[in-house]
C-alpha cells in the first residue's frame, strides 16, 4: 500500500510541501523568473545534447522523442533555448501505476514505458523529476518548478527525485526531500521524495498497516553466510529447475564475491558477482520461493551493481533467460548486439550489457590505505587492521 505517499489536497501546489524557508522565501520572490514554457523537439534534442556533455548516460534520443510523443509538455524550458547555458527541467507526471512503479523500484527511468506516463491534461498521481539541468540559474528553475508542477497538480501529489551524485543529494536534502526507503522499505536506495509539511509521510493510526519484514542484504564475508548463499540456490537451481550440482556449483564460486541477502534474518536470496579486466559479471541470482513476493531480487542487483560501481567498474554483463530480459532492463542491462540465444543447462539465455555510473568514492590507488585492507564492501568503517594500527600506537607511547 502507498497511499500514504500521497499528500492532502490543497490549492498551494508544492508551495504547501516541505520546502525549508530559505527555499519558500526564493519561491515566492519576486525578483526570481518563474516563467516556462514546453520546449519543442528540436530544442529538447539540442537541449538534451547540451547537458550530455557534462551528464553523460542520459536517455537516447530514440527515449526521448518516444516520450515527446506521448505527452509532448514533459520538457519545460525556462528562458531562451539559443543561450549557450540554457535552463530546462524534464519530468515525468505519473498515473496511478506509475506511482505503484516508482516506489516499488520498477520504472526504468532510463527508458520509461509510456503506459505509466500521463498524457497531456491527464491530473498525475505523482510526478518524477527527470533531469534538471540549469547551470548557474537553479534559483530561476526552482521558481519555475513550484510554480508550474503547482499549475500542473494543484491538489497536490508526491514529488519524486533521484540524486546523481553526492552533491545533488546534499541539495536535495537541503530542498526537504528524504529517502522514501524510510517508509518503504521496496523502495530503490536513491529514490527521494519532498514531504508534506508535517515533515511525515507516515499513514494515520486508523490506517497502519502490519509492519513489513526486514529486509538486510551484505556481502557475504564467513563461511556461514557462503552456505547461507549455497543453500538458497539448491534451493532454487538445483531443487527447483533440476539443474545438476556440478553445473550449479561450477568452480566459481571461491573466485568470487557473492551478496546474501535475509528477510527477518531468515536467508532468502543470493547473487553472485565475478570480476574481470574492465567489466563485472553479474550472475546466479536467486530468491527462494515463499520470498518471491518481496522486493529482495530488486535489492540484491541494485546492491550488486553498487558494490562493482564502488570498485571502478564501469561495465557489467551478464546472461538472462530469454522471458527475463524486462526484468534486467529496469537496471539498464540492454542484449547484446549481433549476439544470439545460446543454451546451458537446458535453458536458453541472452547475452546483456549495462552501463555504470562510476562511484564518486571508487576505490582506487591513492585512497586512504586503511580503506583498501578494509573488510570487502565495509569500506567505510573502520576495520580490524585500522585497530591494529591503533594498538602499534599505544605501545609506542608506552
Amino acid at each position: 500500500m502507498i497511499q500514504d505517499l500521497v499528500s492532502a489536497p490543497n490549492e498551494g501546489g508544492y508551495r504547501q510541501l516541505a520546502f525549508p524557508q530559505r527555499v519558500q522565501d526564493l519561491c515566492a520572490s519576486g525578483q526570481v523568473t518563474g516563467m516556462t514554457r514546453a520546449a519543442s523537439v528540436e530544442e529538447v534534442l539540442k537541449l538534451v545534447g547540451i547537458a550530455r556533455q557534462t551528464m553523460p548516460g542520459l536517455a537516447d534520443d530514440s527515449v526521448v522523442l518516444k516520450i515527446l510523443a506521448h505527452n509532448p509538455e514533459l520538457v519545460q524550458l525556462a528562458g531562451r533555448a539559443d543561450t549557450d547555458t540554457p535552463a530546462f527541467l524534464a519530468y515525468l507526471p505519473l498515473n496511478a501505476a506509475g506511482l505503484r512503479a516508482i516506489v516499488r523500484g520498477e520504472l526504468n527511468s532510463s527508458d520509461p514505458d509510456v503506459e505509466l506516463i500521463c498524457t497531456k491534461g491527464e491530473a498525475p498521481a505523482a510526478i518524477y523529476i527527470w533531469l534538471v539541468f540549469a547551470p548557474r540559474k537553479f534559483v530561476s528553475i526552482l521558481r519555475a518548478l513550484d510554480l508550474y508542477l503547482g499549475r500542473l497538480a494543484p491538489r497536490g501529489c508526491p514529488l519524486f527525485a533521484q540524486a546523481a551524485n553526492a552533491a545533488s543529494a546534499a541539495l536535495f536534502s537541503r530542498m526537504g526531500f528524504r529517502a522514501v526507503m524510510d517508509s518503504h522499505a521496496e523502495a530503490p536506495e536513491k529514490l527521494l521524495v519532498l514531504a508534506s509539511l508535517d515533515g511525515s509521510l507516515a499513514m494515520s493510526a486508523s490506517q497502519a498497516k502490519p509492519e513489513k519484514p526486514k529486509l538486510d542484504v551484505r556481502v557475504a564475508r564467513t563461511m556461514d553466510d557462503l552456505l547461507k548463499s549455497f543453500s538458497v540456490r539448491s534451493a532454487t537451481y538445483v531443487a527447483e529447475q533440476l539443474c545438476p550440482f556440478d553445473e550449479e556449483f561450477d568452480g566459481n564460486d571461491f573466485c568470487a564475491t557473492h551478496l546474501i541477502g535475509e528477510i527477518d534474518g531468515e536467508p532468502a536470496g543470493s547473487i553472485r558477482v565475478r570480476f574481470f579486466s574492465d567489466f563485472v559479471k553479474i550472475e546466479r541470482l536467486a530468491v527462494r520461493r515463499e520470498y518471491r513476493q518481496s522486493r529482495l531480487a530488486f535489492r540484491l542487483v541494485r546492491a550488486a551493481l553498487a558494490h562493482a560501481s564502488r570498485k571502478g567498474y564501469r561495465r557489467a554483463y551478464g546472461h538472462s533467460r530469454t522471458d527475463l530480459t524486462r526484468f534486467w532492463g529496469i537496471f539498464g542491462f540492454k542484449p547484446l548486439e549481433g549476439r544470439s540465444p545460446f543454451m546451458f543447462s537446458d535453458v536458453e539465455y541472452v547475452e546483456l550489457q549495462a552501463d555504470l555510473v562510476a562511484a564518486i568514492d571508487s576505490i582506487a590507488i591513492g585512497v586512504d590505505p586503511y580503506v583498501i585492507i578494509r573488510p570487502e564492501g565495509a569500506w567505510d568503517t573502520p576495520g580490524p587492521l585500522d585497530r591494529s594500527a591503533l594498538r602499534s600506537t599505544v605501545r609506542s607511547a608506552a
